[in-house]
């Protein structure tokens, strides 16, 4: 064991190359010799900094979460309540979305990250349960105190479904980014469309929720 790097640039390099890995063939294809060749590492050492197999899964799905969004619904809505006027609420909608357009777009978070957490949700795991714990029920409390409070009859069913419909342009465009980027003729999504973007969304979720168009 003594043979082994214990340098915090080494374990990342392993949790690089398996997100890498994972996202061009999925977390349930991986191995650990593939990680390894991949990193310059050997199987051995994989096992040294991570206990197993499932404990490197564990750490790949911690790093692709680490920076998501989704996490701070809750506290983006923390400035709002009962008392809050319509146009504060549209401004908080503005917030969410920019929000989760700058993560998955303006950040510098690696391109793997994006693919890993879509295959998390297709999952029924202790992985799937990291993910549930750490960002989906945070984002879903955030987004059940923003609707109650515009219309306090809303079924937690209609939440989710016009969270789901906010949020689904941006999550096609981080899932699907090669296809909708050959579409468009680029290598990246430009700060114009990025912006077009926000704005159609906001504008959208704004006059469904019957709220004033922000400026």
């Amino acid at each position: 064991m003594s043979g082994y790097s214990t340098s915090d640039t080494t374990k990342n390099k392993m949790i690089q190359a398996a997100g890498e890995l994972a996202a061009a063939h999925g977390l349930a294809h991986l191995t650990t010799r593939m990680v390894a060749e991949r990193a310059g590492e050997n199987i051995g050492s994989i096992h040294y900094h991570f206990g197993s197999k499932d404990g490197l899964l564990e750490a790949v799905v911690r790093e692709a979460i680490g920076g998501c969004s989704h996490a701070d619904d809750l506290e983006i809505v923390k400035g709002i309540n009962e008392d809050s006027t319509p146009a504060e609420l549209s401004a908080t909608i503005r917030s969410l979305v920019a929000s989760e357009i700058t993560d998955m777009f303006r950040s510098d978070r690696p391109q793997w990250h994006v693919p890993v957490i879509y295959q998390l949700l297709q999952r029924d795991d202790h992985l799937y349960d990291i993910f549930d714990e750490q960002v989906l029920q945070q984002s879903v409390s955030g987004f059940t105190k923003l609707y109650k409070i515009i219309d306090p009859d809303m079924s937690p069913e209609e939440i989710h479904l016009r969270a789901v419909i906010m949020k689904m342009p941006i999550f096609a465009h981080a899932d699907y980014r090669k296809a909708m980027l050959k579409m468009l003729g680029t290598d990246q999504y430009s700060e114009d469309y990025l912006q077009t973007m926000e704005d159609l969304i906001v504008k959208q979720t704004q006059l469904l929720l019957g709220l004033p168009l922000d400026q």
